[in-house]
């Protein structure tokens, strides 16, 4: 799902969820490497597990890249319900990270709990 400037009320502000948001631009290797497994992978696994996992193009969007003050991309980070923003991170990680964090507000274990419990 693609956040702007103008559906973020919708998307954040009335969201029940925790909401991973990756700010990427189109010209940014590491942003198409993380934005690719957001579509194949992310998106769904989120939504499986509650929370909203979207995407925010930096260049399309100047209101929402000034208000999370985006320096560097890629960036990710999470909006929980309250709007306390949470565990923001520049770069791109393996994929096992974003798994992880999103069991984490999920309210679940890391891969490796789950495996000995």
């Amino acid at each position: 799902m693609e956040l702007t400037d103008e559906n973020y009320k919708t998307i954040i502000k009335n969201s029940e969820q925790p909401v991973f948001i990756d700010f990427y631009s189109p010209n940014c290797t590491p942003c198409q490497l993380l934005k690719k497994l957001i579509d194949e992978k992310l998106e769904k696994y989120g939504k499986e597990n509650g929370v909203k996992v979207v995407k925010c193009n930096v260049n399309e969007n100047p209101k929402l890249s000034e208000a999370f003050k985006i320096k560097s991309i890629p960036f990710t980070i999470v909006v929980m319900p309250d709007e306390k923003l949470k565990y923001p991170d520049i770069g791109l990680r393996n994929e096992t990270y974003y798994f992880d964090l999103i069991d984490k507000l999920a309210g679940k274990g890391s891969f490796f709990s789950r495996l000995f419990t």
